[in-house]
């Protein structure tokens, strides 16, 4: 039942008497529980004598103007009454805000009267602020209201009033930080206060200035958290609602807490005047510490929050964000980088797409100078935007000063898509303040002190008040969070997804953490000894590393230039002839390409190479490398090794044999002539050696590694872990010294002279090189003879057939050369390439010996107790010594505080995900309910006497009850299976 002029009715009921015409009437449902009791609306019937506008909403009155709400039947007993206004105003319809077109896709549903949406109501708002003091708007952004204005706009008695309880409102600290406020209605009145800290205290070693302020550092000092590291305390809770001084020091205490991050912030949680176990006197003292810490606080301005969670009787269901007071001019210089914090805190909030931004803006200053209406200009948040007209006692009593306010709620200028509301606020209580409002715009204030609310706004009364504005807030704010509540649960349930995922990486620790380390050692030692002796590891090693050592070692074999030498000259630099064989002219020739003899891969192989050095005298050469001797050789590398001497022509050898000989015993070639030739070479093995060693030592640490890898792999994360992979690492450097330090031992005694027992190894050895020199000097002997390049095959490519032929062949060249002039050179040459043979043999075996039968079983032998031992468990019975366990399953604190917060996330999200499974359950019981209550009056209708066939309640994945069988109602928004 509806009227264009206001109307106030009420139900009849048992000894209640019919108000008088001037009174101001509520109206009271029998059938409502949330409805005030009789005296209450006694009690308000008498606070004002004007009937024209009840600022209160009554239970299921609605500010959504033409839309049906009442949810009354047209015979309802009521009694009516209408109050005509003195002055008749043109009508003009207000814009419909847009949350409320569409109505049939929000959780109310069409036509559904206000008062059976309550409860809906009061648990989609309760959840939505629940869901916004979990701290999980980094996951998914929530719906929010967020108060804005100028300072001095009225905004602090707004938000007491929307609150229903009296905030500070002196100077300094309403301004400093931003306030959350949760209200819902309850049975009992309770006031929870808590600290909401996402930013940290960096204080700066300057004080702050303009510049300080940048895009990327927003709120200097202030730097933003990581969302696991933000944190939610309880301050206090207080439940006297009527002691708005204790009310109002509660809330104080808390902004100066945060205010001042570094001193723990139980120091200002106050004591109440009723609390027994603080005299009045030390309350009072602490109060006096706590305004020191106020007048001279660490910090001028916080982003962080203080949060109220408002519950009691008659609240609305609502939550929103008071912001302070935007300003353009600081009072102090120092405090101009205020201007702009203040400033970047608004636009955060404002930007948010799901923010609701309430707009306050007094209506005794000019609109156009808001400055935080240029800022929801800016941010093109004029459709989210309600606008709160407040102070409108100071309103200018000039007929042309209503013009701008007129188009204002016209929607003609300064345009906010939800319309305007209109409030005023006088008095020094709540209880105050509201009969000042309702006698205000009922024009039955006196007019003389605070003058009469103009006639030509009455069209908009349906605006003026805070209650109105309150319940055109809730709901608003609940129908917008239940149009997103499906994508908030589909991201609250992705972000835990994610979160398990980063939680299977610190998993935690085993119930019986001594048996899990004992356990993995003993798995470790046997499987290291099993494998390291094992007959695949030694043959992949020997394949990997031994055999390319060998190879490398006999490729060091002392290399001999054989070729027939070319134009020689002697000290005097005289040339002479090359000398010629017996029965021929000595001639002059040109220089050809060197041949020398180097080894091939494999044993006794030779091959050719070309060379285009050319031959010096001794005295050019030592000019250029040092006088050659008995143990000074050219290019003669160090005992660590060194290039590889190059190889020695036959007048190189033939002058090192002279230099050596003994006078008075021509013929003899000196002892000392050979070993200087065979060092040279040996040393050369250093490199070869230490590269050796290197990658075995690695091979078997890789394999080390990998088995502690598998016996662990359930205690990674854990100290157990890191230091046994610490002290392997030191376990096979030590062998690995060792190992050096033997083979090092016997590579300085293979380097320091010659020395064999093994006669025949040397002779075998020495006579082979020979044949192989000789065969070669003679090729190239004929060669120069003959003018022809030598085509020299390998020895091993020639049949046995073949090899006597060539000796045959060769037997008559060499009638015709004659004896070779360098066959004592070349005799010297093949021993030392014989003994070098001989002493390479040895000292490959030698040191392989030494990893097959020393490293590799000298491992295994002590692998088993050396992590024990090196973990503090060696002297330690089992079951005994708790505190070593304890540390070793320490995880370290990077990945606690890691695990940690994950965890702290993963808790938050769990009751998110909670409270929205919850809502979506309480939703679909009611929809159930609703279902079986219409078959059963449809049963009854038809004549079953009330009997109906039974409904099948089915549950949904979340655990919530899903829509009858036998009768289909509509989706609820926000069900979904995850």
């Amino acid at each position: 039942m509806r009227r264009a002029n206001q109307h106030a009715r009420i139900k009849r009921e048992p000894g209640f008497q019919q108000p008088m015409p001037n009174s101001g009437l509520a109206r009271i449902d029998e059938d409502d529980n949330s409805t005030v009791a009789h005296s209450e609306v006694e009690r308000r019937m008498q606070r004002s004598d004007a009937p024209s506008v009840d600022t209160r909403l009554a239970p299921g009155a609605s500010v959504i103007g033409d839309m049906d709400v009442d949810g009354e039947d047209e015979d309802d007993e009521c009694m009516l009454m209408e109050v005509k206004t003195k002055t008749e105003v043109v009508e003009q319809d207000l814009p419909t805000p847009r949350s409320f077109v569409n109505m049939d896709r929000s959780f109310i549903g069409p036509g559904q009267a206000l008062k059976d949406f309550g409860q809906e109501l009061k648990d989609i708002n309760d959840a939505l602020g629940e869901l916004q003091a979990r701290g999980i708007q980094h996951v998914v952004s929530l719906p929010e209201l967020v108060l804005v204005g100028d300072q001095s706009s009225g905004k602090s008695s707004l938000m007491s009033a929307i609150a229903g309880l009296s905030l500070p409102r002196s100077s300094g600290t309403c301004t400093r930080c931003p306030i959350h406020i949760r209200i819902s209605r309850a049975d009992e009145w309770s006031c929870r206060v808590f600290l909401k800290e996402d930013y940290a205290f960096v204080p700066r070693n300057h004080p702050i200035t303009l510049q300080d302020v940048t895009d990327r550092d927003r709120f200097p000092p202030w730097v933003k958290l990581d969302p696991s590291r933000q944190t939610r305390k309880e301050f206090k809770t207080i439940r006297d609602r009527f002691d708005a001084e204790e009310i109002e020091t509660l809330l104080r205490c808390a902004q100066v807490a945060i205010l001042n991050p570094s001193t723990p912030y139980r120091f200002f949680v106050p004591r109440l005047k009723n609390e027994s176990g603080q005299s009045d006197a030390a309350r009072r003292e602490h109060l006096d510490r706590i305004k020191e810490k106020e007048a001279h606080s660490e910090a001028q301005f916080s982003p962080n929050t203080v949060a109220l969670e408002v519950k009691g009787p008659d609240l609305a269901d609502l939550n929103f964000y008071d912001l302070p007071g935007v300003f353009i001019t600081a009072k102090r210089a120092e405090d101009r980088f205020l201007e702009r914090v203040v400033r970047n805190l608004t636009c955060e909030y404002i930007s948010r797409q799901n923010a609701i931004i309430l707009w306050a803006v007094p209506m005794n200053q000019d609109a156009e100078n808001s400055f935080a209406f240029k800022l929801i200009q800016e941010m093109n948040a004029e459709d989210r935007c309600v606008g709160v007209m407040t102070k409108a006692d100071l309103l200018p009593r000039e007929t042309n000063g209503f013009s701008s306010w007129l188009s204002m709620l016209n929607d003609k200028a300064h345009h906010t898509g939800l319309g305007y509301f209109i409030t005023s606020r006088q008095g020094s209580d709540l209880d105050e303040q509201n009969k000042f409002e309702e006698a205000f715009f009922n024009r039955t204030a006196d007019s003389a002190t605070m003058g009469q609310w103009p006639e030509i706004f009455e069209k908009y009364r349906d605006r003026c008040g805070i209650e109105k504005l309150k319940e055109f807030l809730s709901i608003t704010l609940g129908r917008e969070f239940s149009k997103v509540l499906p994508e908030v649960k589909q991201k609250v349930y992705n972000r835990l997804l994610r979160i398990e995922e980063q939680l299977e990486k610190y998993p935690n620790p085993p119930p019986n953490p001594e048996m899990e380390i004992m356990r993995s050692l003993a798995e470790f030692a046997t499987n290291v000894k099993t494998r390291v002796l094992q007959q695949e590891f030694m043959s992949q090693w020997d394949c990997l590393f031994a055999e390319p050592f060998k190879k490398r070692i006999l490729g060091c074999k002392p290399k001999f230039n054989v070729k027939e030498p070319d134009v020689i000259t002697i000290d005097d630099n005289s040339p002479m002839t090359t000398p010629a064989p017996l029965g021929q002219t000595p001639r002059k020739r040109s220089m050809v390409h060197d041949i020398a003899m180097t080894p091939s891969k494999r044993r006794g192989q030779i091959k050719v190479e070309d060379s285009d050095r050319m031959i010096m005298s001794p005295s050019t050469s030592a000019t250029m490398r040092g006088t050659p001797g008995p143990g000074n050789f050219p290019f003669s590398p160090g005992p660590g090794g060194g290039p590889p001497p190059r190889s020695k022509n036959l007048m190189e050898l033939r002058t090192i044999i002279r230099r050596s000989a003994i006078p008075g015993q021509p013929g003899l070639v000196s002892a000392s002539v050979y070993e200087p030739l065979y060092t040279e070479a040996a040393r050369t093995w250093g490199p070869h050696l230490e590269n050796f060693v290197n990658h075995t030592i690695q091979f078997l640490q890789n394999e080390v590694m990998k088995i502690l890898d598998n016996a662990f792999s359930n205690l990674k994360n854990r100290a157990v872990y890191r230091e046994s992979v610490e002290h392997m690492k030191h376990f096979m450097e030590k062998h690995k010294e060792e190992v050096r330090n033997q083979l090092n031992l016997i590579y300085n005694l293979e380097t320091q002279r010659i020395f064999t027992k093994d006669e025949d190894a040397l002779q075998r050895n020495k006579a082979a090189e020979k044949r192989i020199l000789e065969r070669h000097r003679h090729f190239l002997r004929m060669a120069v003879r003959t003018g022809e390049s030598p085509a020299i095959r390998k020895m091993e490519e020639l049949t046995e057939e073949e090899l006597v032929q060539e000796q045959a062949k060769m037997a008559k060249e060499l009638k015709v050369i004659g004896p070779d002039p360098y066959d004592q050179e070349i005799t010297v040459a093949a021993y030392v390439r014989g003994y070098y043979l001989t002493a390479a043999s040895r000292f490959i075996d030698i040191v392989a010996i030494h990893i097959m039968s020393g490293l590799l079983p000298r491992v295994a032998s002590v692998i088993d107790t050396y992590l024990h031992e090196k973990l503090g468990l060696y002297s330690r019975t089992f079951g005994s010594g708790p505190e070593i366990f304890m540390r070793l399953m320490s995880e370290g604190p990077e990945t606690e505080r890691k695990r940690g917060e994950l965890r702290v996330e993963k808790e938050r999200l769990d009751q998110a995900m909670e409270i929205i499974v919850n809502l979506e359950n309480k939703e679909q019981m009611a929809t159930a309910t609703a279902a079986n209550s219409q078959v059963t009056t449809q049963m009854m209708s038809q004549g079953h006497g009330g009997q109906r066939p039974e409904l099948s309640i089915r549950t949904n994945a979340n655990g919530g009850v899903a829509t009858p069988v036998s009768e289909r109602a509509p989706t609820p928004i926000g069900t979904y299976e995850a």
